[in-house]
């Protein structure tokens, strides 16, 4: 049963005992979706190893039609002598994309000590979808384009943690206060995993930063350099840095640029002569320049 929402800018959508679920507004394009699900749906994989508790339960949302994927825990660990000994329930927060039309949501209990362990809250393996509403999805005309020869296999690229952000890098006084002048940068951290098939090997991503119309005002290409090994014979690819410069502005003087609105990206992995992706377009949406 479904009643009003509880914030104008948050929906909440939870997985309840009994295989039941219940959520208090619509899931809207441009709001923010708050998953709450009861552990005791997926108890599949519940291992304790001298004391310490070594499993744990994600949640996977996956935006339609452009495909993008968001999934984060949903356990708090408690923790005595550093030792996990219980977890509590705790909701996985996702920002909807105003392109998203559809979303299709499952849940994941695993634990890897002692042996693999995989049980799945996927309603038979058919997922669970929900219709997005709002105003008309946002869908900008030059969008990233995918390279031409690129296999896409999630199994050897993907993307496990992205931010955009726009910042204000203006010099605050010498005395303290905040800064009487405007210098907006927008920069993006892009953190992959790429499986280790040989040394030597390139990650890369394509970039484009549109603004609040939904044109293209900026676009490149950008390496990622490596920073880590990771399990199952993986490494740990990263990009951290600036992609935009966008307006500046000083007492008595204003050089306007266009406002950086959403962030796209797509990325690749090319090794042993061949070109992999996950085939995933990739947004981010920002704040306006009059809130950052």
């Amino acid at each position: 049963m479904a009643t009003g929402p509880t914030s104008t800018n948050q929906t909440t959508l939870r997985f309840l005992p009994g295989w039941l679920e219940s959520r208090d507004g619509p899931i809207t394009r441009g709001r923010n979706l708050s998953i709450a699900f009861d552990p005791d749906r997926l108890t599949g994989c519940r291992r304790n190893w001298r004391g310490a508790e070594i499993w744990e339960i994600e949640g996977v949302v996956k935006f339609h039609p452009r495909g993008d994927v968001v999934r984060g825990s949903l356990l708090d660990s408690v923790r005595t002598s550093g030792v996990v000994t219980a977890h509590s329930p705790k909701p996985l927060d996702v920002a909807v994309p105003s392109d998203a039309a559809q979303i299709e949501v499952w849940f994941h209990n695993f634990a890897e000590v002692g042996g693999r362990c995989d049980a799945w809250d996927s309603r038979f393996g058919q997922n669970y979808w929900f219709d997005v509403e709002g105003p008309g999805p946002i869908v900008p005309q030059d969008a990233v384009r995918y390279r031409d020869g690129a296999i896409p296999n999630a199994d050897f690229v993907n993307v496990l943690h992205h931010a955009a952000a726009k910042k204000n890098v203006f010099p605050p006084p010498p005395f303290g206060g905040s800064p009487v002048g405007k210098d907006l940068r927008t920069s993006l951290d892009v953190q992959a995993w790429v499986r280790n098939v040989a040394f030597a090997k390139d990650v890369w991503i394509d970039v484009h930063v549109f603004d609040r119309g939904a044109t293209r005002i900026q676009a490149g290409t950008f390496g990622l350099s490596w920073a880590g090994s990771s399990s199952g014979f993986a490494d740990l690819f990263r990009f951290q840095g600036e992609i935009y410069k966008g307006l500046t502005a000083t007492p008595g003087s204003v050089s306007p640029r266009p406002n950086a609105w959403l962030v796209q990206y797509r990325l690749y992995y090319a090794v042993a002569g061949t070109t992999y992706t996950d085939a995933i377009l990739h947004q981010l949406e920002l704040p306006d320049d009059a809130v950052s």
